[in-house]
């Protein structure tokens, strides 16, 4: 123990004296000391040395122990992990920012870490996406901001596994955070959730107050019309001909349906009769002061008008012969398989919201025309409807499980609207498992590779993950990285720059809206009592 009584380091050796305060005297000789009255007065002092040790020991001991806090607290100053706060329990509490420590080096040291520090992947402009897993960096990236400058057309597509993530980036990035900037969204939700009894989108629409417009077979849902006249009246219009700088219009879709009904492509005598018998539905629901709907067309197909065939150089029953299958295969269509779907005028909550706007799909089957035609006529109405606007605002159209509208004749509407998104200012926002999905043949391979954006989730196969770096011209041995992503990690490929691996990062209130592991994550077990027979209890 440290003592400040400076007396007490000079007390005798106990062979060199007798106690304490007694006098002796010795004679004087060789190896001798005599002690005398200074030897009393050393004694003395001693003495009282011992006598005040205690208490000044006590004091100078806390003395030292604040001297040794205080060096400390100076020493810990400049590595503190909190910005310099008034008021320190905040601090302590994690309100301010965390500021990591120093590191002290030498200029000459750290020059070799110059190579290693990469710039931001992305600029500061968009919405935060979450952060670059190589080097720490947070992504921001927004379809809208970029335009013109990284990449040269708004869509984005999200292709992976089951279960990766890509729902929750949709959700995410691609809904809320869009309308945080005032802009307009609008799903079509395919995934139906049975723990809700509605798509997915349901919890999140209901959290910001929007009902969802729920399709279903059979009526007791919404009705879409593919003759509505949001939707360009235009009936001479064909594949591939045609302006292309608009929308697809009703007699390209309404030859979209009718190539579904009949599972081929249509003749050209049965295609003269289809539009016919448009151009017929659109007159006679004038006159009658209603609005023209896939009814009108299917009783055009069976009672041609004689004055417009004889105008076209024909006969009203060789139009009634050439239309007389797509009118067999239309009425089968509208009494099954779209039923209460199309078969009338389009209902009234169908609108474009000031902010988001939900289609649930869900409800209808997985096989048959019902789920691409109602997919396409709304990506349909939707690119008409903007068409239309006298002020462009950004809109972004999310369809979950896309690849419904990529197959069949529907997939060349679709890609009709989505040449269009630069002059809409719409973001077509699409969602794939697989490369494979897609057939070879189908417009919807150079839909994809025109997007600007692409997000590459986890491919589990091999084949999955190497047909994703030849379609999108990824850096050799990226199939390699697709196969072993984390989940909620993907590849980000934005324009022409090469890809990095971005990790997503959702809020709280984000993880909760996305979650729909909800149904596999129940913890809800069964009673087993005496009245319930064993084979009652579900296996």
């Amino acid at each position: 123990m440290t003592t400040t009584n400076n007396l007490k380091r000079l007390r005798l050796p106990k062979a060199w004296g007798g106690k304490p305060g007694r006098t002796t005297s010795t004679e004087a000789g060789p190896g001798r000391l005599t002690l005398d009255a200074t030897a009393t007065t050393i004694a003395e002092a001693q003495s009282r040395t011992v006598r005040l040790s205690k208490s000044a020991a006590k004091k100078a001991e806390k003395e030292e122990a604040r001297r040794r806090d205080l060096a400390e607290a100076k020493a810990n100053t400049a590595n503190r992990w909190h910005h310099e706060r008034k008021w320190k329990f905040a601090s302590r509490l994690g309100f301010y920012d965390p500021a990591a420590p120093g590191v002290e080096s030498s200029t000459r040291q750290m020059e070799f870490s110059h190579m290693a520090i990469a710039s931001p992947p992305t600029s500061h402009r968009g919405l935060v996406f979450g952060v670059d897993a190589g080097s720490g960096w947070m992504i921001v990236h927004d379809p809208f901001t970029a335009y013109g400058d990284t990449i040269e057309s708004p869509n984005v597509c999200y292709i992976g596994d089951l279960g990766q993530g890509k729902s929750s980036a949709m959700k995410t990035w691609g809904v809320l955070r869009q309308l945080i900037l005032g802009r307009r969204v609008v799903v079509i939700d395919k995934k139906f959730q049975k723990d809700i009894g509605a798509g997915e989108y349901a919890p999140l629409a209901k959290r910001l107050d929007v009902a969802p417009v729920q399709f279903r077979i059979g009526g007791g849902g919404s009705r879409i019309n593919i003759l509505d006249p949001r939707i360009a009246a235009r009936v001479n219009e064909k594949p591939g001909e045609g302006d292309l700088s608009t929308p697809a219009g009703q007699s390209m879709l309404l030859r979209a349906v009718m190539e579904e009904a009949l599972r081929r492509p249509m003749s050209p005598k049965e295609g003269k009769a289809v539009r016919m018998a448009h151009r017929q539905a659109l007159t006679q629901a004038a006159a009658a002061g209603e609005v023209a709907h896939i009814g009108h067309v299917l009783h055009a197909l069976y009672t041609p008008d004689t004055a417009a065939a004889q105008a076209a150089g024909l006969t009203a029953e060789e139009l009634r012969s050439w239309g007389q299958d797509p009118a067999f295969e239309l009425e089968r269509m509208i009494e099954d398989d779209l039923a209460g779907l199309i078969d009338g005028p389009t209902s009234d909550d169908i609108q474009l919201n000031a902010g988001l706007t939900v289609f649930d799909v869900s409800l209808l089957p997985e096989d048959g025309p019902a789920l691409p035609i109602v997919m396409t006529i709304i990506n349909t109405w939707l690119a008409n409807t903007l068409y239309r606007q006298h002020t462009p605002v950004p809109t972004v159209l999310l369809i979950e499980e896309a690849w419904h509208t990529v197959q069949g004749s529907v997939a060349t509407v679709t890609r009709r609207n989505t040449k269009l998104s630069r002059a809409l200012s719409l973001s077509c926002q699409f969602a794939f498992h697989h490369i494979s999905d897609i057939p070879e043949d189908s417009p919807a391979i150079s839909m994809l590779k025109e997007c600007g954006t692409v997000l590459l989730y986890k491919q589990q196969k091999s084949a999955d993950a190497l047909a994703c770096e030849e379609m999108f011209n990824l850096p050799p041995g990226s199939a390699d990285v697709l196969a072993q992503l984390m989940k909620g990690t993907c590849l980000l490929k934005i324009g022409s720059h090469d890809p990095f691996e971005a990790i997503h990062v959702r809020s709280p209130l984000e993880v909760e809206l996305t979650n729909t592991d909800g149904a596999m994550k129940s913890t809800s077990t069964i009673a087993f009592t005496e009245d319930t027979p064993a084979t009652e209890v579900p296996a």
